[in-house]
């Protein structure tokens, strides 16, 4: 009997679920479609009808993450209001079973929209914003997109407190030119000073030719010129670059070129502040689900007999804006050093999942 009632349950759940989802394309599909008529956009470059309909499916994606918390709980609204209004829920208490049943279904179902959540950013939508950047600067706007080689006055922060400048860098021959490598002992004195002409990535390493090395102490220093030099410096020349697109694009990342991303800025002596924010909240984002449960069962079940369901309705709504509100208030204390990145990003999710289960054991009383 248990069974057969968490199929049903899951089976309501998810046809809502599945129509609220179809619902949100459209919406979302249609918003973007004005916005970029309303920014000029479309009738400034004149695109044709198929490139507006890639350009629009493309984005679909990322749109359809940032509202799917919202899809979720209409989804739970719907769903747990329409078995409270037919007397389901009575009627399972009648026969014995216990509300929390139907209750760890919904965050069991939370918990599984949240995982593919995460999935679909990192697999999905990843993949779909780049090439929606694409289709924008290459297909619509008509921009060349050059991939950069060069590179010029690059400084590099190195492990044991050095440092590197660069003069010139080609990704594509593999080669450096004028490179100043600076150590400096705990006291920020210089320990050690070498200066190469050019240098050549060989074998994993940078080998520097036709420089000096010079090694300091309180009173005098040694100077050693060489040809050739093993710098032991493994950054590949790729690693001392920036995708430009995925830069403008943090959507567009998976979590291994969001790391490498922030490993890249924090190697050019920039904190990474903003986009280590973004990342905690990709993975805060896939726990909001839960919570969103945590938040909207209460309303259905809990305050079903003291509120009407219009109301139950609009407060469960109006918490999940608050909740969004929340974290829009935490981002921007992250960012202007306030809080750090990962208190920024989780913050929400631990003041809402405190208020969540407080509700939940609330309604056990």
């Amino acid at each position: 009997m248990i069974k057969i009632l968490y199929k049903y349950i899951i089976k309501t759940f998810t046809n809502i679920f599945m129509l609220t989802v179809l619902a949100f394309s459209l919406v979302v599909a249609m918003s973007g479609l004005f916005d970029n008529i309303s920014n000029n956009f479309y009738t400034k470059y004149k695109p044709s009808f198929d490139l507006i309909i890639l350009h629009l499916i493309t984005n679909l994606p990322e749109w359809l993450m940032q509202g799917l918390p919202i899809a979720t709980l209409l989804a739970l609204l719907f769903s747990l209001g329409n078995l409270s209004k037919r007397n389901e829920i009575t009627a399972m208490k009648a026969a014995g079973i216990n509300v929390w049943r139907v209750i760890s279904v919904f965050l069991i179902m939370g918990v599984i929209i949240g995982i593919g959540d995460f999935a679909t950013r990192e697999f999905v939508v990843s993949k779909t914003s780049f090439y929606n950047e694409i289709v924008k600067k290459e297909k619509i706007k008509k921009e060349e997109i050059l991939i950069v080689t060069d590179y010029y006055n690059r400084i590099v922060s190195l492990p044991d407190n050095a440092r590197m400048t660069i003069g010139h860098l080609d990704t594509q021959a593999n080669t450096m030119k004028d490179v100043v490598m600076e150590k400096y002992n705990a006291n920020f004195e210089i320990q050690r000073l070498v200066l190469a002409k050019e240098a050549v990535w060989e074998n994993g390493a940078w080998i520097l030719k036709n420089g000096v090395m010079r090694d300091f102490d309180s009173y005098f220093w040694n100077e050693i010129y060489f040809k050739d030099c093993n710098s032991n410096i493994s950054m590949t020349p790729e690693d001392m670059t920036i995708n430009t697109i995925k830069e403008e694009r943090y959507d567009a990342m998976n979590i291994s070129e969001f790391k490498k991303h922030i490993n890249q800025l924090k190697t050019f002596g920039q904190a990474a502040i903003k986009p280590r924010i973004i990342l905690n909240t990709r993975f805060a984002s896939a726990f909001s689900h839960v919570i969103v449960m945590m938040i909207g069962i209460p309303f259905v079940i809990g305050f079903g007999s003291k509120l009407n369901r219009i109301l139950n309705f609009t407060l469960a709504l109006g918490a999940v804006f608050v909740f969004w509100g929340i974290q829009a208030i935490a981002r921007s204390l992250g960012e202007n050093l306030i809080l750090s990145p990962i208190i920024a990003a989780w913050l929400p999710c631990i003041i809402f999942s405190t208020i969540g289960i407080y509700l939940l054991i609330e309604i056990k009383k």
